[in-house]
């Protein structure tokens, strides 16, 4: 019995061994077999982590709480922890490492692209109601202005004794008009100012009645209630004064000739300078020339002095995606196209009254855009993988990163380098290398804008912005450049079209 001792030992050593080995192989086998589930399983992860990080949740803020500069949409802190519902996002909230909401986007066929969220209509309601406008004059920002001292023509009036002016130049009006206390009284009052201040006018022109005399009061009797003047002493006052009277002259002259909206309020507006200015101020002396050619100017040339304005002396810090040109082109390009002159009369017209010089070299539409918004037609843009990388994985907040013009790439929503530190200030980027990244990112992948490219783009924003294109290349349009004058008239357009005003001080 001794003897079958070593033989049942190496029995169960071998059956033991046989069972391990069995056991080994089989795990292997099941493992190769769950590998690329697990694979697939950890990329969906990955992806999944990404849609998290460049797609958050946040609330649209209210239309009366918007007071950002760039961009107007509220501040990253300011939306963090509070929801929305979008038509490209389904989403769950999660809560990540800090508390903020953030949305990951359901896959439902196709996955949406949540990454460009800066041209949504949300975004584009919320810049119509903000109160700082973001079309503003190339170049002034931070340009101290120079005030110009002494009095203006009317503050001038003012020092003289109005009892003194009536006992002398007043012999015709025994006493001046007594406060009047009712409605009335008030208005019998005013007829009687205006009549004054009209009189002028119908002695040099002869008998003026009908409508044309309407006219003249209706001005009339704007620009004195502007001016406060509520005594018959105060428009003899100004009447005494040569310079006032014949500005005053040349206004209604200009209204009389072209009773209309527009040259009423650049007539008004022109007479409000010349009196309320400093006469060492040159707002003083380019309204006085404006009040002078305003007669003989047309719609057409308005519209033709508005646009140049517009185009080459302006841009829009908003304009860095389809959705907000063309919302641009609604609003400040097709207003001044109806009456645009194709005669090149007109231009030589607008250049002998001084209101426009000719160049050199003509600079057609396409190179105004490329000039004024080098970041949105200069350059392809970058991938959403790229992106990521200079980040180090941290990405762009979704509402400042829109989708490219030229291209199916991404921009940073911003028109140029100069509004980089706004831009970054209002996405909370402070890491300097980062955001030197980011700019290189930008101008990675340089493109000409010109040709049928360059059409096709302009034609996507808005079909107004091509033909425009065809008119301003083959009109003298792209040989002029604005005199003061020019710029006066044409900021006077804009405003009594579209009621926005441009600061001029720049150039004055």
């Amino acid at each position: 019995m001794s003897g079958l001792i070593p033989y049942v030992v190496l029995a169960g050593v071998a059956i033991g061994f046989f069972l391990v080995c069995y056991a080994v192989f089989n795990k292997n086998e099941n493992f190769e077999s769950l590998e690329p589930t697990n694979k697939q399983n950890d990329h969906r992860t990955l992806y999944e982590q990404e849609k998290v990080h460049i797609a958050p949740k946040y609330k649209e803020p209210s239309k009366s709480n918007i007071t950002t500069e760039f961009n107007h949409v509220e501040d990253a802190d300011t939306v963090a922890g509070t929801s929305v519902t979008t038509e490209l996002l389904d989403c769950d909230t999660v809560t990540a490492d800090g508390g903020d909401s953030q949305c990951i986007t359901v896959e439902q066929g196709a996955v949406e692209d949540t990454i460009a969220l800066g041209e949504s209509v949300d975004v584009l309601e919320a810049t119509r109601e903000i109160s700082l406008e973001s079309t503003q004059m190339i170049g002034a920002e931070g340009v101290e202005v120079s005030k110009p001292q002494g009095p203006s023509m009317l503050e001038e009036t003012r020092l003289f004794n109005a009892a003194e002016i009536d006992a002398e130049l007043m012999q015709s009006v025994v006493e001046d008009e007594e406060p009047a206390t009712g409605q009335w009284a008030q208005a019998a009052q005013e007829d009687k100012r205006v009549a004054m201040a009209v009189e002028p006018f119908i002695q040099a022109f002869g008998v003026i009645r009908g409508d044309s005399l309407h006219y003249v009061e209706d001005i009339t009797r704007e620009a004195l209630a502007a001016l406060g003047i509520l005594k018959l002493s105060e428009v003899n006052a100004l009447l005494h004064n040569i310079i006032i009277q014949e500005a005053l002259m040349a206004m209604q002259k200009a209204y009389v000739a072209t009773p209309t909206d527009w040259m009423k309020m650049a007539a008004l507006e022109s007479f409000l300078d010349v009196v309320q200015s400093p006469k060492s101020s040159t707002p003083y002396l380019v309204a006085f020339d404006a009040l002078r050619v305003l007669p003989h100017l047309t719609l057409g040339h308005f519209q033709v002095m508005a646009l140049t304005l517009m185009l080459q002396y302006s841009r829009n810090s908003n304009n860095y995606g389809r959705i907000h040109f063309k919302h641009y082109v609604e609003k400040y390009i097709e207003p001044f196209i109806s009456d645009l002159p194709l005669d090149n009369s007109f231009y030589r017209q607008l250049e002998y009254l001084r209101c426009t010089q000719s160049e050199r070299e003509q600079v057609t539409l396409t190179q105004l855009l490329s000039n004024s918004y080098p970041f949105v037609f200069n350059f392809r843009g970058f991938t959403k993988e790229e992106l990521f990388r200079v980040t180090d994985g941290r990405g762009v907040d979704s509402r400042f990163v829109v989708r490219s013009l030229n291209s199916n790439l991404y921009k940073l929503a911003m028109v140029d380098e100069s509004l980089a530190p706004r831009f970054f200030r209002e996405t909370r980027i402070s890491d300097a290398v980062v955001q030197r990244d980011l700019l290189a990112l930008m101008k990675s992948k340089p493109t000409a804008f010109r040709g049928v490219e360059a059409r096709e783009i302009m034609d996507n924003i808005s079909p107004v912005l091509s033909d425009l294109a065809d008119v301003y290349d083959t009109s003298p349009m792209s040989r002029i450049s604005l005199t003061l004058l020019g710029l006066y008239l044409g900021r006077a357009h804009v405003k009594a079209t579209i009621g926005e005003e441009f600061d001029l001080s720049r150039w004055f």
